[in-house]
This record gives C-alpha cells, sequence and structure tokens, in this order.
C-alpha cells in the first residue's frame, strides 16, 4: 500500500508501544502534512489507526473527559496539532459515543 510506502519513509511508527512514543509519532505525522510531505489522506488513515488500534493510548478512556486526547498527548503535541487530530478525528469519534 502506498501510504504505508510514505510513512515508513518518514519513520513514522504504526505501533508505538509507549504514550510518549506516540506523541512523537502524531508530531512527526503533522508536521509532515504541513510541510505537505503527507497527504490528507495519509495523515487520517495514520490517526484511524492509532485511533482504533491504540485507543488506550491515543484517548482517555475513563472519567469526565472519556473520549478526549490522553492528556499527555495534549501536553507534548500542543494546541495546533490536537486541533487538526481533532478534526481529522471527529468521525470515528462520533462513531465511539
Amino acid at each position: 500500500m502506498k501510504v504505508q510506502k510514505e510513512t515508513d519513509k518518514m519513520d513514522i511508527l504504526r505501533n508505538p508501544t509507549s504514550v510518549k512514543t506516540l506523541a512523537r509519532q502524531l508530531i512527526a505525522a503533522c508536521d509532515a502534512y504541513l510541510s505537505f510531505n503527507l497527504t490528507e489522506k495519509q495523515l487520517k488513515e495514520l490517526l484511524l489507526h492509532y485511533a482504533s488500534h491504540h485507543s488506550g493510548k491515543l484517548f482517555t478512556l475513563s472519567g469526565k473527559s472519556s473520549g478526549s486526547l490522553n492528556p499527555t498527548i495534549i501536553n507534548r503535541i500542543g494546541k495546533k496539532r490536537c486541533g487538526l487530530i481533532q478534526l481529522l478525528l471527529e468521525e470515528f469519534q462520533m462513531k465511539m459515543i
């Protein structure tokens, strides 16, 4: 699949082992998108992969803010990248609710 080849070239892990590693991968992917090295479709596919396979790392699954981005992710990637990720994951988050 072409998307995987592109993300492999960019050294973006599809299966990070920790929340902090996931945050670094999100930063790399968002920056690649903003510098036109990844298409919106490629970024969205990667984010949907993270959301479906690594939801425990990406989202807060309990408490008041259940379903929102993990606080560690928010602190590490910053406000603008969070906005981009939330925009691209709107459909996925609606399916969760």
